[in-house]
């Protein structure tokens, strides 16, 4: 095997570090070494040499790292370091990296649960391009190309490489904010036996994982095999478990502001408050009290207590819903992995891989059940009406009443989500005579996801079930269905039930009108791939060019099956449609350094970088991106660097063939006469009111649908275009001659992505048909209005009108020193300090941004300290998050009402963790630690489930110990 070893440089840097300190220093010119990596290399070495590597951002080998893009790189042991059981909630603690989707927030959408997914730059997980040993790897996410983290094996990885601009020419699409790339080990000998069992300081909430690992040489050591084996299991933890959670709170308005701008918030947060016109036993506002009645547990019906009213539908100290019942903070989440890797050199110059893998996850969870909003109707002669009931209605003489009714009795909605991956991936690489460096390579792989739908209520059956009548002939309680008779099969075998407070509904009618539905999605990816790389002339005396270049053929599949009866729109969710689309791309690419200057008088080193990847979609045509940049080192201590890139994002499957699936749209119509009479200019009413009567609409229309909850239909556009991004980044690496063991690295960057692919909300589709010059215009045909001219539909199709910009400074600090024999320190500071992340919803809009920087979810700093103590086999690692402060509101809304709410400010959050290790002896170590040590929890009254407050840790104080052992 030793030629295999030779050959993958990456491998014999990362295995084989004999590099001093002074060189693993000056290696940080380009990326940022993770503190492991100068661990090991402190603890004695006899010589120094450099070698070439491949680093993310370029497949140019190349010494010292110098590539003109900032990399981070986290060790393997950076990751053990930290003790978390979740590989993708340790890595969106990085800077870099925003809190989009966590274990805690992974339940927001449907089929989303237990999920994993990366954003770089909170700029869209889609745009975050993730590779296993720099190849792609399939999605895990019908419609688009998302990695789920959860697949990747975390005892086999030796580092985590991050890449933050110009990478869409080297490694192609989805890469427009990035890159991560998870390296993983091939040379494994022996058999690795680890395990960590982990538990919350405050409830029940569990984790542990345990992994197996074996491999060996063989064939005289030209052939190296290894597969390793994980298992690992989080509990369930509902939001009742944490008392911070468990609290009843809620944003009502505050009964002591005038409305005026007094100073005086107009809304604050208030304990032991919620909603009141709905409730587990229902509510109905038809007996005369302007609140409403509410049903007890025993059926009785009494006037609902009101207790403080804050206006709208919220009060405090009073019958109000609790939501916090049905709420789970973190899903249970289970997953088995096996991965498999064989290296064999077939001759001098050619090396045989093959790497294999079968994932399993499933993530089990609980949210809300199916809920009533007066759309319960009890006739007179319903078997289960109290006689309290029976009087009243008589009394008032109604033949019928409506219920608010929120049905816990009736079962939680909630998902199974189990998801399978197999990745294939085969080749060969080598070094030719002439000492160029080439990968041939084929990647297969597939995901398929089953999703169960938990208590997914039938509508017809429900409504058939609470709408019982007594059989004359028998006296039994029965369906009205069954009484009278009915065309539609599924009221078959109609099972009535009351619906009468709280535990009336009884559980063979639930099993009857519930129903698990099973949803579908297969994903598949083929990718062939092929470069060569190598160094040509030096034309002038500072170095020879380096060069690589390749061609790559990819072809992504995707296809989701919604059970039959959401296909029907029978269910209480939305009517979903089969989605089915595919996409081919060629491509070609490029890559070249010139070395330009080299040891002169104020001049170390001067290069200039290029590339560029030309694609050919199936779907949206071809496309260029390409990269300039260069290093300038005035001397040693100092080098600086830049990168200016043209980034292309094709979009997706889902963008472009999601069908138009229902969904539900608050709006209000802006051709009423009482939205024209608002307009105080008259140009503008005038055009207003001549589109929307090209429209159709009759003067003095004034709807029956006042700010309304519309149905309409949302999906992609096979029209779409493809979204352009341009990107720089500018910095400098200090590596102080004086200061042995000291490094940092600063780097500035800026990224403006247009024809960003998005959804325009209903509202504004409404507002800009009518308020355009004419009615020509992409928004219109959206639209369907009847002959009266009410709104019967809205089409709501992703569109290439939008724009972001974000921008930042970057910065990376390491400096290791010794303390005494055989004790040293390491210590890390990576932060980000964020100037600007704003979206445009219209790019022809500047003065029109939605600017996100600072509010919650993308605070200005954040700041992460890892230090650790080592002294001989002994060592204790620190770790510090911070997260700046910031507002709770949109800044639109702050700056329109500074006093909206109180408080308007999270406050800052840290968060502290301590890792102790002690290695027994060569083969045996042991470790134990505790995270979050103060048992931080989000800002009131935040959960951590939020898109946005995901950020803040929501387990609480953590406590976990391990082991491994080597044989």
């Amino acid at each position: 095997m030793q030629s295999r070893f030779n050959n993958n440089l990456r491998t014999k840097f990362n295995n084989n570090l004999k590099i001093s300190v002074s060189t693993l220093v000056l290696s940080a010119l380009t990326a940022s070494l993770p503190l492991t990596a100068v661990a090991q290399d402190q603890a004695g070495t006899d010589e120094e040499f450099l070698e070439e590597v491949v680093v993310t951002g370029s497949r140019i080998r190349r010494s010292s790292l110098e590539t003109p893009t900032p990399v981070t790189i986290i060790g393997a042991d950076d990751i053990a370091a930290s003790g978390n059981p979740n590989l993708g909630d340790f890595l969106t603690e990085l800077p870099q990296l925003g809190s989009t989707f966590t274990t805690a927030n992974s339940t927001r959408f449907i089929g989303t649960s237990g999920g994993s997914y990366l954003d770089l730059r909170r700029q869209g997980s889609v745009r975050t391009l993730v590779l296993i040993d720099g190849r792609r790897h399939v999605g895990s996410s019908a419609g688009d190309t998302r990695v789920d983290i959860n697949t990747i094996p975390s005892d086999l990885i030796e580092s985590v490489e991050v890449i933050t601009g110009g990478a869409s020419a080297i490694y192609g699409a989805d890469a427009v904010t990035g890159v991560v790339n998870f390296i993983l080990r091939d040379d494994f000998e022996g058999v690795k036996v680890s395990g960590q069992y982990g538990h919350v300081g405050e409830g029940d909430h569990y984790s542990y994982n345990t992994s197996v690992t074996a491999g060996g040489n063989f064939a005289n050591d030209r052939g190296n095999a290894v597969i390793n084996v994980e298992y690992a299991k989080q509990s369930r933890m509902k939001a009742t478990d944490r008392d911070f959670s468990a609290k009843r709170v809620r944003l009502v308005n505050n009964l002591d502001n005038d409305d005026a701008t007094d100073g005086i918030p107009d809304q604050i947060y208030v304990e032991n408050a919620g909603l009141f016109f709905i409730s587990k036993g229902g509510v109905s506002f038809s007996f005369g009290e302007p609140f409403g009645h509410i049903f007890d547990p025993d059926g009785t019906l009494r006037v609902l207590d009101i207790g403080t009213y804050h206006g709208s539908s919220e009060c405090s100290d009073c019958d109000f819903l609790d939501l916090v019942e049905t709420s789970d903070l973190l899903p249970e989440l289970k997953r088995l992995a096996v991965n498999a890797k064989i290296n064999y050199e077939l001759t001098d110059f050619a090396d045989f891989f093959l790497e294999g893998k079968f994932v399993r996850t499933q993530a089990y969870y609980l949210g809300q059940p199916a809920f009533d909003q007066g759309s319960i109707v009890i006739e007179r002669d319903n078997a289960y009406l109290t006689d309290q009931l029976a009087t009243l209605m008589d009394d008032l003489t109604i033949d019928s009443f409506s219920m608010y009714r929120f049905n816990v009795d009736a079962g939680r909605r909630g998902e199974d989500n189990e998801r399978t991956t197999i990745r294939l991936v085969t080749g060969f690489e080598g070094e030719l005579d002439n000492g160029m460096n080439y990968e041939v390579s084929y990647t297969y792989g597939r995901s398929k996801q089953n999703l169960l739908a938990l208590n997914n209520r039938i509508n017809s059956r429900w409504y058939a079930a609470i709408d019982a009548v007594v059989d004359p002939g028998t006296g039994a309680i029965v369906c009205r269905s069954t009484l009278e008779g009915s065309d539609n099969p599924l009221l078959e075998g109609c099972i009535p039930t009351s619906v009468f407070g709280d535990g009336a509904v009884n559980q063979a009618s639930a099993d009857w009108f519930n129903n698990d539905s099973l949803r579908e999605d297969t994903i598949e990816q083929h990718v062939a791939s092929a470069y060569i790389t190598g160094e040509a002339i030096d034309p002038l005396g500072a170095g020879p060019i380096g060069w690589a270049a390749g061609v790559e053929w990819r072809e992504e599949s995707s296809r989701s099956v919604p059970a039959f009866e959401d296909r029907a729109g029978l269910t209480f969710g939305n009517a979903l449609q089969i989605t089915d689309g595919s996409y081919n791309v060629k491509e070609v690419f490029g890559e070249v350094t010139v070395p330009l200057l080299k040891d002169m008088e104020f001049a170390k080193s001067l290069s200039l970088d290029a590339a560029i990847r030309y694609a050919d979609y199936s779907t949206t045509g071809s496309s260029t991106s390409w990269k300039v940049g260069g290093t300038y080192a005035p001397i040693d201590d100092i080098r600086f660097r830049v990168t200016y890139a043209k980034a292309v994002r094709a979009p997706n499957i889902g963008e472009l063939f999601d069908p138009q699936n229902q969904n539900f749209f608050s709006v209000d119509d802006p051709c009423r006469e009482s939205q024209l009479d608002l307009i105080a200019d008259s140009a503008v009413r005038a055009n207003r009111a001549a589109n929307c009567a090209a429209l159709g609409v009759p003067g003095g229309f004034d709807s029956n649908y006042d700010e309304a909850t519309l149905s309409g239909l949302s999906g992609g556009n096979p029209d779409l275009m493809q979204e352009e991004a341009k990107t720089w980044t500018v910095g400098a690496v200090f590596t102080p001659s004086f200061l042995e063991g000291f490094s940092l690295t600063v780097d500035w960057w800026d990224m403006r992505i247009e024809n960003f692919i998005g959804v325009v909300t209903a509202q504004d589709i409404l507002d800009r048909c009518v308020d355009a010059e004419s009615i020509d215009n992409i928004y219109c045909p959206q639209i369907t209005r009847d002959g009266s001219g009410e709104i019967t539909n809205i089409e709501q199709v992703a569109l290439n009108i939008s724009a972001s910009e974000a921008s930042g400074i970057d910065f990376d600090a390491i400096y290791r020193f010794d303390v005494g024999d055989d004790q040293s320190i390491s210590v890390r500071l990576l932060g980000t300090y964020l100037i600007k992340n704003q979206f445009f919803p219209f790019q022809d809009e500047p003065d029109n941004a939605d600017r996100e920087d600072g509010e919650i979810g993308d605070p200005e700093w954040l700041i992460t300290l890892n230090a650790t103590y080592y002294n001989g086999p002994f060592s204790v690692n620190y770790r510090m998050r911070f997260i700046d402060d910031t507002l709770r509101i949109d800044w639109d809304e702050f700056e329109a009402s500074p006093e909206l709410q109180a408080p308007l400010y999270t406050g800052s959050a840290s968060y502290h963790d301590i890792q102790a290790r002690y290695q027994i002896d060569d083969d045996y170590e042991v470790y134990a630690g505790v995270n979050n040590i103060f048992a931080k929890n989000p800002p009131f009254p935040l959960s951590g489930t939020g898109g946005d407050s995901g950020i803040y840790d929501n387990k609480g104080r953590f406590f976990y110990a391990g082991f491994s052992a080597n044989f």
